[in-house]
Formats: structure tokens, C-alpha cells, sequence
């Protein structure tokens, strides 16, 4: 048997990325036929196997990033602040100002309302385009294209007061080492803030393109996340569960009718290559941003009395789990 591996009702199965547990079960399939899905006995996390993330070309081309809000008007004030995002920013404003890093910092928004809060930042990313909009736009002018590893590496005996990872963890292969990688990047008594997407969602209707793998390969309990985060040397202050918002249905029902948007355009265009050609397949058959944007605002408008009904079940919500931790 492979290293790494254990026997469960005659199946192999990866050890828990979270926990490192052998108690996992099969929880049925992925959607596609290069991953399974598996769920730890002990921490409940939900993970692919095998654990392998997507690589650069695949974000790239995944209508699910086609989708992401544009940046330009973060500087005029309109853009909405991510729940988790705001979780972090009450934290950080009674701490110490010190130096901030943001893994995974995407277009670099939460860079800039740091950096506002009087801290010095750093981010990094895997993806270029990302890294220059916040470069151009936000003028977050220190974000790197490097892993947490490789940041080390490049700068020996670097440490920060604060470290953020928001909606990360679930797209790597080893989180675990990730986790440990960051915690040498903390100064003693040094602050960790980090959200994942949760297991235990009410109600469940996600696009089954986002949580599939290799999208995500990993959805979170708050047991899966404590466990992770105190192997790796942090004390858990707390973990908290995001409460029922009209921004969740909204998002999760704009991936639905988007892609439902999309077999559309799929069929109709390809009958109208049939008819004219391939030329036609050069026109634009999106909706605009300005028009995706009218919609979004109208939607959450309407889905707002529909939430407030939904949130009289206990277990509404969910959606996302935030942590604050600390180094030990």
C-alpha cells in the first residue's frame, strides 16, 4: 500500500488533510472521474481525493473567474466589503499597526483597506493579471507572485504581526504545510486571520462546478479547522460561522442562472456557426458588466424578506467559516 494510505471497507482512502486521521469514509463522487470525494470520521472535513489543485491555466480559463467583480471602483467607495473581510478589519483596528501579509490576495482589496488602516502590507498570488490590477489600480504596489514557501526562501528571517488568508486554503493540495509555512512567517504572539468555505451550509444549493474539485478540494467543519490550525502551533481564539445573508443566495443564484446562461449560448451558437459560419462565433454574446451589476443589486433587493425567513431555521447559514488565532 502506498505511503500515506489506509484500507477503509476495502477502499483506500488519503489520510485527513485537516486532522491526519485514517477514519475516512467514502462520500460519494465528485462530478468527475479523476477525483472522489472523502469525509474524515473525526473532523468531518470534507476532501477530494487525490488532493491535487488546479494549475494556473485552469483559472484561467473557468468561466467561475470570468464572474469576479470589477475593482475599478474600490477607490470611490462602492465596492461591498466580504463579510470576512470585515471580521478581520474590527480585529485589526484595536491591534498594534505593524506589517501585514495577505496570501492569496487576488486583486489586492483587502491590501488597499489595510494599507488605509494604517498598516504595512504585502501580498501575493499566483496570477499576474490579479497581481497588476492591484498594482495599477489600488496602487498596492508590494504583491508578489510567489507561494508562502518561496517567500521564505527569497526573504530569509522575514515576519509579520499579521497574516490573512481568505478562501485559500480549499484550493491547495497540502493546506496542512501551508498552515505551518505561514506560522514561521508570524512574529511571536503574531495574528493569523483566515476563512474557508464551510461543510455544514443551510441551505445547499451551490453550482456543483464550485465545490467540485479541482476547484475545491477541501470544505471545512469548525472541528477540521481547530485541529489544523493548533497542529500547526496557533492557539484558536475562536472560530465563527457566517450568518444567512441575502449575498450569499444571490451569488450562488447568479453561478446558476449564469450557467444555465451559458448551455444556452453554447447550443445557439452552435447553430449559428452552422448557419453563418465561424464568424459569428467572434461576436459577443454576454450580458455586460453594467447590466450583470444592475441585476446583482436588483436580486439582492428581492432575496432580502426571502433570507430573513430562511434565517428562522437554526441552521441557516454557514456559508463561511472565519478563524482568529494566534501564535503560541
Amino acid at each position: 500500500m502506498a505511503s500515506g494510505l489506509v484500507a477503509v471497507k476495502e477502499k483506500e482512502f488519503i489520510c485527513c488533510p485537516a486532522c491526519a486521521s485514517s477514519e475516512s469514509v467514502d462520500a460519494g463522487s465528485s462530478g468527475t472521474e479523476d477525483y472522489r470525494l472523502c469525509k474524515c470520521g473525526d473532523c468531518h472535513l470534507l476532501y477530494s481525493d487525490p488532493m491535487v489543485a488546479a494549475d494556473s491555466t485552469w483559472y484561467s480559463s473557468s468561466w467561475l473567474y470570468g464572474l469576479r467583480e470589477s475593482h475599478k471602483e474600490v477607490a470611490g467607495g462602492e465596492y461591498e466589503v466580504p463579510w470576512y473581510f470585515a471580521q478581520a478589519l474590527s480585529e485589526l483596528r484595536t491591534a498594534r499597526r505593524g506589517e501585514l501579509l495577505d496570501v492569496g490576495c487576488a486583486e489586492g482589496y483587502f491590501l488597499y483597506l489595510a494599507q488605509k488602516a494604517g498598516y504595512q502590507v504585502t501580498g501575493l498570488d499566483f496570477n499576474p493579471v490579479s497581481l497588476e490590477i492591484a498594482r495599477k489600480l489600488l496602487e498596492v504596489s508590494t504583491v508578489y507572485q510567489y507561494s508562502v514557501e518561496e517567500l521564505g526562501d527569497r526573504f530569509p528571517g522575514r515576519q509579520f504581526d499579521v497574516v490573512t488568508v481568505f478562501e485559500v486554503l480549499e484550493h491547495l493540495a497540502d493546506p496542512s504545510q501551508t498552515v505551518r509555512s505561514i506560522h514561521k512567517l508570524l512574529k511571536p504572539g503574531g495574528k493569523l486571520f483566515l476563512s474557508v468555505p464551510g461543510n455544514r451550509r443551510w441551505p445547499a444549493f451551490f453550482h456543483p462546478e464550485v465545490d467540485a474539485p479541482p476547484h475545491h478540494l477541501t470544505l471545512w467543519t469548525e472541528e477540521a479547522l481547530k485541529k489544523l490550525l493548533e497542529r500547526a502551533g496557533f492557539r484558536v481564539s475562536y472560530v465563527r460561522a457566517k450568518p444567512l445573508q441575502a449575498e450569499d443566495l444571490g451569488f450562488h443564484l447568479r453561478l446558476r442562472l449564469y450557467g444555465l446562461f451559458r448551455k444556452y449560448r453554447s447550443v445557439v451558437g452552435s447553430v449559428q456557426r452552422e448557419r453563418e459560419g465561424e464568424a459569428s462565433s467572434t461576436r459577443k454574446t454576454g450580458p455586460s458588466n453594467r447590466r450583470l451589476e444592475t441585476l446583482r443589486k436588483l436580486a439582492k433587493v428581492a432575496l432580502q424578506p426571502f433570507c430573513w425567513v430562511l434565517r428562522l431555521n437554526p441552521k441557516a447559514g454557514g456559508f463561511t467559516l472565519f478563524a482568529h488565532c494566534e501564535k503560541e
